[in-house]
Parts: structure tokens; C-alpha cells; sequence
């Protein structure tokens, strides 16, 4: 029965490529930050393909984040449903991409996006996980690929599952060899993590967490500051998530331990550097819901477990996750109503800035998008540019 699955499933994808084409899809803007309605149209065909409805399919303001939502969807890798194979999705002036530019076509991570793909793990191993990787330039954390000399931080996400084997929790974890010095002074500022989360409301519908000027442009913020004492002074370090948590607007500051949210900041070697130096590790609760998120659940044909209806890949979810406050498996922040594709300005869903060594001001070091497959892979993806073809950024930071 999975055969036939996945079949139906190719035959299904071969329609979608066509009609993206048909379309006009060419003109899209593949990976970059900028917006496409004919993106926008095949992600809701994809959506359709798994059981989400046109009305509930996520509305995706930049072609990043709508190329990593299908991404999750389909259980395949960015540049796969970009590429010739996958949803087809074209780069600047009309032309596709491949991994390696073969064919005469553009290189993915040179036109388009760069990203890294985890599976599902017990424990943030950073040597058996992928990372992205940034450097700083003119003010802002830029994605290199990962090996590239020069590349001075390092974002990691993986889901890790319960004592049951089914993942609840989102790992993200921010490796910064550029900051080598533990000692910071009580009160200091050392580091700026911008999180998606969301509040799951009593009817079932869910609400993003909003910073001081209101979603997009700004998300919940968790801050990590010197101590010496107090409630929350955990080795020298507090933890605190700003945002409307209670009430849409008004915005309150919460531990991360009242949100359930995990933080370690440790000072050692990493794959990326062996000199000991500045490692923060986040853990925030899953958020998954059978009402809005019904493809992490699939179907189950004949009684077999439950599979992705396009990939016929076992899906990794069998019951709901509802957390007071969690992260949800979509590519967020996503927009309502139509996203403009000139003028519209969104901020990563996961931004981060750190101290540096001998403080001031605090250094640019990650922004990126994430979202997860039905079968628990993390699928992290950061555009190579953040402005639409106009040279009009839409794309940006708050700190």
C-alpha cells in the first residue's frame, strides 16, 4: 500500500511542476527573500496533496520561507524542490537551479539559499549534525556555506524526541567561537535570540508571540544577561523571553523556565573551533496540533502507521502537542491576506546577536528560517540575498 502511495505521490508532484510552469512560475524569485503569488499557488497544491486545505495552507511572505515549507511538507530538501525534480521553483531572471549548477544552471547556494537538514536526535551532537554557517557583513549576519574560511558563527537546529521515542522539542543551538572570554559584568547585555513562538488559544487556534512593534516585524525575544544573584542567576547567566504572552500588545517579560523553555550557555571546543569559546543551547516545546497541523499526523492506509500522503514517508507525530507556548512546524512568521512583494518588510524567525569579547556593542551572528518535516527532520534555510529584485530589503533583524 506505501508503494502505491508514493506513487500516486510522484505522478502527483509531475502535475504540479507542470502547472507551476503553465503558470508562469518562472518569474519567481527562487530562494531569495522576494515574494511570488505562483509560489504561493504551488505550495497550496502541495498543501492540498497532504491534507491541509487551501483556506488553513500557510500564506508564506518571502520565496524562502515558501521553498522550506514545502521543504516539510514533502519530506525533501530545499534545493530538491527547487531543482528540475521537485516543485520548480526559478531564480531571478527565469532560470532554475541545481546542488552543483550542472546543465548550465544557476548553483543553488549561489542564487538562491543555503541550508542545512538534520534528522531527528536524542541529543545535539554537533559533530554528527549539520550546521549553518555566517558571517558578519556590513552589520548583518550573512549565510556562507559551511566550510567557508571566514565563517565566524554557527546555527544548529534538531528535533529530539520523549521518553517515547516521538519528538517534542526544538533544539536550536548557537555555536560563536568569535567570543572566547566568560567573564561578563553584572548587568550585561550577552546575547539577543529572536523566537517564533506561539500560543495555542483555548479554541484551538493559535497566536503569535509579538515583540514592542508588533509581529512581523519584531517576535518574542529571549535575552541572556550577567548576574550575580537572584531568581533565574543560573552560573552567572539569567535567561528572559520578552512579548505579549497574556495579552495581544501589552508586552511582559518571563523567565524562560516559566515558558518551559530549556537554556544552557556553556564555554568550550566545538567542531567548529578548538579553542573554548561561547556555546548557547535552546530548547523550546513543539507545538503541534491535528486542527492546524493535520499532514504530521498523515493517513494510514490499511492499517499500516501513518505515512505522508506525498512521500509516503512514516510520519513521526501520533498524538498532539499543546504546550501553553510553543514553535509550531511552520516556516514562520507567516503573513494574513496578501503579502506585498515590494514593500513588505519581515524579520527572521530565528535572529541572533552576541557580545563580543571585551563587551560593547552586540555582533549580528544568525538569521535564518526553520520549519520540520512530518517524519521530525529539521530543514534550516537562509536566502543569500534580503532584498527583493528592486533592491528593496524586506528582510531584516531587530537587534
Amino acid at each position: 500500500m506505501r508503494d502505491s502511495v508514493r506513487s500516486s505521490a510522484i505522478t502527483r508532484f509531475a502535475g504540479v511542476i507542470t502547472a507551476a510552469w503553465l503558470c508562469g512560475m518562472a518569474s519567481a524569485w527562487a530562494g531569495t527573500s522576494g515574494s511570488d503569488t505562483g509560489l504561493q499557488q504551488v505550495l497550496n497544491d502541495v498543501c492540498g496533496d497532504v491534507g491541509i486545505s487551501t483556506t488553513s495552507c500557510p500564506h508564506m511572505p518571502t520565496a524562502t520561507q515558501a521553498i522550506l515549507q514545502m521543504s516539510g511538507l514533502t519530506n525533501a530538501a530545499p534545493d530538491f524542490v527547487r531543482g528540475p525534480q521537485g516543485p520548480v521553483v526559478a531564480s531571478g531572471f527565469s532560470a532554475l537551479c541545481t546542488v552543483s549548477g550542472s546543465g548550465g544552471l544557476n548553483v543553488c547556494s549561489q542564487k538562491n539559499a543555503i541550508n542545512a537538514v538534520n534528522p531527528s536526535a536524542a541529543s545535539p551532537d554537533l559533530s554528527n549534525l549539520t550546521p549553518l554557517a555566517f558571517t558578519t557583513v556590513k552589520g548583518q549576519a550573512v549565510p556562507v556555506p559551511f566550510g567557508t574560511k571566514g565563517a565566524d558563527s554557527f546555527f544548529y537546529a534538531v528535533a529530539a524526541p520523549d521518553q517515547n521515542g516521538e519528538p517534542n522539542t526544538l533544539t536550536v543551538v548557537f555555536d560563536y567561537p568569535t567570543l572566547t572570554s566568560s567573564s561578563f559584568t553584572k548587568g550585561q547585555v550577552v546575547g539577543n535570540v529572536s523566537l517564533p513562538l506561539q500560543v495555542l488559544n483555548n479554541d484551538g487556534t493559535e497566536r503569535p508571540i509579538c515583540g514592542a512593534t508588533g509581529c512581523p516585524a519584531s517576535l518574542a525575544t529571549l535575552q541572556i544577561t550577567a548576574c550575580s544573584s537572584g531568581p533565574g542567576c543560573v552560573n552567572g547567566l539569567a535567561a528572559n523571553v520578552t512579548g505579549d504572552f497574556s495579552t495581544p500588545g501589552t508586552i511582559i517579560t518571563m523567565s524562560a523556565s516559566q515558558l518551559n523553555i530549556g537554556v544552557s550557555v556553556s564555554s568550550g571546543p566545538s567542531p567548529n573551533s578548538s579553542r573554548s569559546h561561547f556555546i548557547l543551547e535552546v530548547q523550546v516545546p513543539l507545538l503541534i496540533t491535528l486542527g492546524n497541523d493535520p499532514a504530521y499526523f498523515g493517513v494510514v492506509p490499511s492499517g499500516m502507521i501513518p505515512v505522508n500522503e506525498l512521500s509516503g514517508l512514516p510520519t513521526a507525530f501520533t498524538a498532539e502537542l499543546k504546550p501553553t507556548f510553543g514553535v509550531t512546524p511552520q516556516a514562520a512568521p507567516t503573513c494574513s491576506g496578501p503579502c506585498p512583494s515590494t514593500t513588505f518588510t519581515s524579520t527572521f524567525p530565528f535572529c541572533a546577536s552576541f557580545a563580543g569579547n571585551g563587551g560593547g556593542p552586540l555582533n549580528p551572528a544568525v538569521a535564518t528560517f526553520v520549519t520540520l518535516g512530518t517524519d521530525a527532520t529539521t530543514y534550516v534555510s537562509s536566502p543569500v540575498t534580503t532584498a527583493n529584485p528592486s533592491g528593496v530589503p524586506i528582510l531584516k533583524c531587530p537587534f
